[in-house]
């Protein structure tokens, strides 16, 4: 018999699909996308729903962004971000209410994912003697700042609960030049020294993947609405790291993700509201919501803003940049709302 789960509150659904469970948040699963999305279809036909295209053009449709939701950063993870399931879960109940009451037109949602000598990779990161950096027992995260460039060595600086405390000294395995190159592009555009974390997202791997239930959500909201989800890959390139999924910390005109994903914004102006999740609240989430902002402030699009904030978890919580960026962004008229607000409050 399978244990039962203790599942976080959550808003009651204003439809049940056959594949729902709370409990499903907190477990590893392989989902049913095809009768998750023939559910969808027949919900449609049932209740007479409008395609997203034509939600869409009437003007008053919702988009959910989803950041980084992912297996890697659910609890039971690589990098594993505490509250991650419930934020999810939150989430899957909020896409579903959005998606059957023709709420919802629009899902999009990035992806992390390395190679397997990523730079933000503590592994890559050795010791004079030739040892990997291995974060797993410094708290899964540390930066590292310049100490010698002539020798690229970095210091590196690890975090915990109980805050900041010194690692060691170390070099990256490979491109140690041009990781020096990489710190100095970070300083000078003020984005702060490297930062690393335990191995995660690595291409090919399960880490990848999005979490089963939100999987099995957006599959019905394909079936249900005729819609088709925006992926936003990003992190492929070896020698720089991505926070917000619409820019890397280093542009690379090599590469197809190495600018500004300039489409994604326009996307957002098709909508009339886009609401924002995430993980982790002080990272990826935290740059996803900063470089929205910083392309649309100063328009009316300011205002279709909207943060669910308790749909997204962190890894430090009440991290001091994050509650300036949200303090400005009320300022700048983006609305705040839990998961089970009514989609008349976050108009």
């Amino acid at each position: 018999m399978t244990e039962k789960i203790n599942v976080c509150d959550h808003a009651p659904l204003l439809y049940t699909p056959d594949f729902w469970n709370p409990q499903k948040a907190y477990q590893s699963y392989t989902p049913d996308l095809a009768s998750a999305y023939i559910e969808g279809v027949k919900f449609a036909a049932e209740n007479g729903l409008k395609t997203a295209q034509k939600l869409i053009a009437q003007g008053k449709a919702t988009a959910l962004m989803a950041t980084d939701l992912q297996n890697d950063f659910r609890e039971s993870g690589r990098l594993p971000v505490q509250g991650a399931d419930d934020a999810i879960l939150r989430t899957c109940v909020r896409a579903i209410n959005g998606i059957v009451s023709s709420k919802y037109a629009g899902i999009i949602w990035s992806q992390d994912g390395h190679c397997g000598q990523h730079i933000s990779y503590d592994v890559r990161w050795r010791d004079e003697k030739g040892m990997p950096l291995d974060l797993r027992e410094h708290g899964n995260a540390a930066t590292l700042s310049i100490e010698d460039p002539h020798k690229a060595v970095f210091k590196a600086t690890g975090y915990s609960a109980d805050g900041p405390y010194d690692i060691g000294y170390y070099r990256s395995k490979f491109d140690s030049s041009d990781t020096v190159d990489y710190s100095n592009h970070l300083n000078d555009t003020n984005q702060g020294d490297i930062w690393v974390f335990v191995t995660h997202c690595k291409l090919g791997s399960d880490g990848v993947n999005f979490h089963p239930l939100l999987q099995e959500v957006v599959a019905f909201a394909e079936g249900a609405l005729s819609l088709m989800p925006t992926l936003i890959p990003k992190g492929h390139i070896a020698n720089t790291d991505w926070f917000g999924p619409l820019m890397p910390c280093r542009p690379d005109d090599d590469h197809e993700q190495g600018g500004f994903q300039e489409d994604i914004i326009k996307a957002f102006k098709m909508f009339f509201r886009i609401e924002f999740a995430g993980i982790a609240t002080d990272f990826c989430d935290f740059y996803m919501k900063k470089q929205t902002m910083d392309n649309l402030r100063g328009t009316e699009y300011m205002e279709k803003l909207v943060f669910l904030t308790d749909c997204t978890a962190a890894i430090v919580p009440n991290a001091d940049h994050v509650m300036k960026q949200d303090a400005q962004a009320q300022k700048d008229g983006v609305k705040f709302i839990d998961h089970n607000a009514s989609f008349a409050e976050a108009a």
